[in-house]
């Protein structure tokens, strides 16, 4: 008797996780996505010895074009919903998403690149995004020491939330510099950032 009630729990209990681990099985996918908008505006500061300090030296930010495509994590039976777009990130618990962008600063500099963004879901559709992008840096001689012409990095952190099906907004901080890819005399420059996101 013993054994059979020994026997029976088991089996219950290799049900019930097995219910439990189908109902929580994670799947990772590719999405087709309509077109997709970004731009992130703020003060910046220079971080070279000369130019180190507030963030009160000038406006910089910069333009995203989103590619038509995404990848997702997120719970398997999420993905019946695919159809049906709820906002921005539709609920996807994490996305790694690829994008053009545009740097523009106001002393007349300007940048160009591709990157890749990663969002993840912390609670209550807040996300937190991290971008890294290559960018070509175009400045006239007046942005030094902060900015010079050549190759960056453009890193970006923020925390994001979609207020609408159309709309997001985030709070974030950019951070450029050539990271002696190219020379030791590269740009160097931070900006706070207020943005928003539009999907057409």
């Amino acid at each position: 008797m013993r054994g059979l009630i020994f026997i029976l729990t088991i089996s219950i209990c290799c049900c019930l996780s097995s219910i439990y681990a189908q109902n929580n099985a994670g799947e990772f996918a590719l999405e087709i996505m309509k077109p997709k908008v970004g731009l992130n505006v703020g003060p910046y500061r220079g971080r070279t010895q000369q130019t180190d300090g507030l963030f009160n030296q000038g406006v910089a930010g910069f333009a995203q074009v989103y590619f038509p495509f995404q990848w997702v994590v997120d719970y398997r039976n999420n993905f019946s919903d695919s159809a049906t777009i709820k906002n921005e990130y539709n609920n996807r618990l994490f996305l790694i998403r690829p994008s053009a962008l545009f740097h523009f600063v106001d002393n007349g500099s300007y940048a160009m690149g591709i990157g890749l963004q990663f969002s993840f879901l912390i609670t209550h559709q807040f996300y937190i995004e991290y971008q890294a992008a290559t960018i070509y840096m175009e400045a006239p001689k007046t942005a030094a020491p902060d900015l010079r012409s050549g190759f960056n990095l453009h890193h970006f952190i923020s925390v994001s939330k979609p207020i609408s099906k159309q709309l997001s907004l985030s709070l974030g901080y950019t951070h450029i510099s050539n990271a002696f890819l190219v020379s030791a005399k590269g740009s160097n420059q931070d900006i706070i950032t207020i943005g928003g996101k539009c999907n057409f």
